[in-house]
């Protein structure tokens, strides 16, 4: 007998209705089976069998008619309501606020709770159970089910297990929902490799690399055949400890100790080796996901690797580029693929958002590895609600967390100021991982004895042909520049801070690289964006006093490959006019001045506990915002509203930077913004603070909605001008 009832009208050129009781039934398998990775499958089957009861609603089958004929003055009719009235009847109140949740997002208990007790829709839920029980709809599940819910008494646990729950919900709902639409782009969906494949092309890709090490042996001085010998003993032990149970690991390497390709080995062989399903990659600034996606494409090629963040660049505009961006497409919005890299932004504000789009994928984190790179740059503000579900996901969800940095922050066991991890497994013993750190240190470190002016910057530079000055804030560094000016060449003279959009400070970063390579004179005056993971190899190295693993990082861009015979120089000095920023920042200087004063042995990687573990108790809390006060009461849109990793409001505006910037901003102005717009731009696009936004009024356009072109100053080295009203604060680099 053919139903009447249907879930959704025909595609566009079809008379093919999508039948109400398929839906319900696909849709509770598909998020059955993905339930069944939180030990949950049965809840997630009446999850998907109730999400749409609602929809046997006759008011609702009408919209439906009428939007098939046509009628763009239809009224919708809510039906999410329905199902979620029948999971709280029956004391699951999980499945309540998925279900509820599911077009608009999570809800706060309240707001749930007032829908729930809408006596107005009464007799609609009578007639619609009614009809769904005619159906063959099962509205009554085995009293068994509420077991489930017995594991989760403690209720950060619990507001972390509902999130995932919606996750295997949404990701279900879309899917067949997309299959009733566009069947052909359903197919795409296939991933074009598993994590079994990857870990064979890496191991083919490392045999082929020791090889060519071994051939240019001869060639190499003392110091590069060093660094070549530690490289190999980072990436054994990486194998070796990857055979060890899931958990969280630490993975310390000096800077140029092939940490990237070394983490990754650990990733895929401990996924392989335990059947985890992918590999996340959580990178933190904008000025090394390229360079990371970079070194991992060469290795497999341009169609395994997902990148997920907003900087995205379009590829060639070919058909087998088209394909691979439709299908690049699509894995993003669920994560389903086998190596992911993304940003410590996506990454956690997903893992605390409330929205539909943001947590649709959630559910792929489950039975994954996570490696967490530059993991020192984490917001001590938020550490413990980021710690508190990465511990959760490890002790439930078969996920393994790598930490990976050099200057490794203190976040293991309980302290009065931080509940840490409660175990972490370290990859490389701390006795040969202070050997690596003692071995690869290739630079001197001096600290003058008074403040210095930009001047003696300078004047102490004297006739260097190469350097690289790190500043804390981009006024700062717009000073030095300028002085700069004075003694280099505008050829070899360059700039790099958040003024410059993304577009510009690649093309900045090539031709340093490229002039550091064939030995042309080459000065880069920066912020902090080229201070972890950036691949740049500078003789001598300024850096403003900073927080202390900001120092060392930036001590990484100084004689990086060991090909100065000695060691490359590092300045630490304190500028005379300098900048302050403001809140954790200004904190970490503090402590890091304070351990200067105790001639402190940067070579010793165990300094960055003694240092974090004071900055920790330096700051106020390490959830400034309560996030773990609203997760507990399950208010979902208000821990999405104060876990920000990125605190301040801030404006994107666009800059005309090239001739494909123009050409697309003509055509936004010209025609609107079409979806595949907004990430064609984000290359183009400079960041301002509320206030500048506010101030520039006169030199910025509104193209489209929300979409400002500037038409003020842009300068070819220094970038956006602010002119008198140029900022002291440098925004953090993240990117989302």
């Amino acid at each position: 007998m053919t139903s009447n009832f249907f879930a959704h009208t025909p595609p566009k050129g079809s008379a093919q209705w999508h039948g109400l009781k398929e839906h319900l039934t696909k849709v509770a398998n598909l998020t059955e089976t993905s339930a069944n990775k939180l030990q949950a499958g049965k809840l997630g089957y009446y999850a998907g069998l109730w999400h749409d009861l609602g929809k046997y609603n006759p008011d609702f089958q009408e919209y439906l008619k009428q939007c098939a004929l046509g009628n763009k003055h239809a009224k919708s009719v809510p039906h999410a309501i329905h199902g979620a009235k029948l999971a709280a009847k029956l004391s699951l109140a999980p499945l309540a606020f998925i279900i509820a949740g599911h077009h608009a997002g999570l809800p706060c208990v309240s707001k749930l709770k007032s829908r729930l007790a809408d006596p107005q829709s009464e007799a609609a839920d009578l007639a619609i159970l009614d009809t769904a029980e005619k159906e063959g709809i099962i509205l009554e599940p085995s009293s068994d089910i509420t077991a489930i819910l017995a594991e989760f008494q403690d209720k950060l646990s619990r507001e972390l297990f509902i999130r995932l729950l919606f996750s295997c919900l949404l990701d279900a709902d879309y899917l067949d929902t997309e299959s009733h639409f566009d069947p052909q782009q359903s197919l795409q969906r296939t991933p074009v490799a598993t994590v079994t494949d990857l870990w064979t092309k890496l191991e083919d890709s490392q045999t082929q690399m020791l090889a060519d090490v071994v051939e240019k042996l001869p060639d190499l001085n003392p110091q590069q055949q060093e660094v070549n010998r530690v490289r190999s003993e980072v990436y054994q032990s990486c194998l070796e400890a990857a055979e060890q149970a899931t958990g969280v690991f630490r993975l310390a390497v000096p800077t140029g100790g092939g940490k990237t390709r070394s983490g990754l080995a650990f990733a895929l062989k401990h996924a392989e080796k335990h059947q985890l399903d992918r590999v996340i990659i959580a990178v933190p600034f904008t000025s090394i996901i390229e360079q990371t996606v970079g070194v991992y494409r060469e290795i497999f090629g341009e169609a395994v690797v997902l990148e997920h963040h907003s900087a995205t660049k379009s590829k060639v505009d070919d058909e087998d580029a088209r394909a691979e961006q439709a299908r690049a497409r699509l894995a993003t919005q669920n994560w389903n693929a086998p190596l992911i890299v993304t940003t410590t932004v996506q990454l956690f504000e997903s893992l605390f958002h409330n929205k539909t789009s943001r947590c649709r994928k959630l559910h792929n984190i489950v039975n994954s590895v996570i490696v967490l790179d530059e993991v020192q740059t984490l917001p001590i503000r938020l550490l413990e609600p980021i710690v508190n579900v990465l511990q959760e996901l490890v002790d439930r969800y078969h996920v393994t967390v790598v930490l990976c940095t050099a200057t490794q922050p203190a976040l293991e066991g309980d302290n009065p100021y931080l509940k840490g991890f409660s175990s972490v497994k370290d990859i490389i013993q701390p006795a040969t991982a202070t050997a690596h750190f003692r071995h690869l240190s290739r630079v001197k470190y001096e600290i003058p004895e008074r403040n210095w002016s930009w001047a003696d910057v300078v004047a102490d530079a004297g006739d260097s042909q190469q350097g690289l000055a790190i500043l804390n804030t981009r006024k700062d560094a717009l000073e030095l520049l300028k002085e700069f000016q004075s003694t280099v060449e505008p050829d070899g003279l360059f700039h790099l801070s958040t003024l410059l959009c993304g577009a510009h400070r690649r093309q900045v970063l090539a031709e340093v690289r490229s002039r550091l390579t064939n030995k042309l004179p080459c000065w880069l005056i920066s912020t902090q964006v080229v201070e972890a993971g950036v691949d740049l190899d500078f003789p001598l190295v300024y850096r403003a006093l900073g927080p202390l693993d900001r120092i060392v990082q930036a001590a990484g861009r100084c004689n990086r490959e060991g090909k100065i015979i000695g060691k490359g120089r590092v300045v630490i000095f304190t500028p005379e006019d300098g900048n302050m920023p403001t809140g954790e920042y200004a904190t970490a200087i503090s402590q890091t001045a304070n351990l200067i004063k105790q001639n402190p042995d940067f070579d010793n990687p165990g300094i960055f506990q003694t240092y974090f573990r004071a900055l920790y108790q330096g700051v106020d809390t390490t959830d400034g915002k309560e996030v773990q006060a609203c997760r507990k009461i399950l208010n979902y849109p208000e821990t999405a509203e104060k876990f920000q990793l990125i605190q301040d409001i801030t404006h994107p505006v666009a800059i005309a930077y090239d001739a494909i910037a123009k050409k697309l901003l003509k055509n936004i102005e010209r025609y609107g913004l079409k979806s595949a717009d907004y990430q064609a731009l984000q290359p183009y696009l400079v960041s301002l603070r509320d206030r500048e936004f506010k101030q520039s009024a006169d030199v910025r356009r509104e193209i489209s909605p929300g979409i400002w072109l500037w038409e003020g100053g842009y300068h070819d080295v220094m970038g956006i001008s602010m002119g008198a009203n140029a900022i002291v604060r440098d925004p953090a680099d993240l990117i989302f």
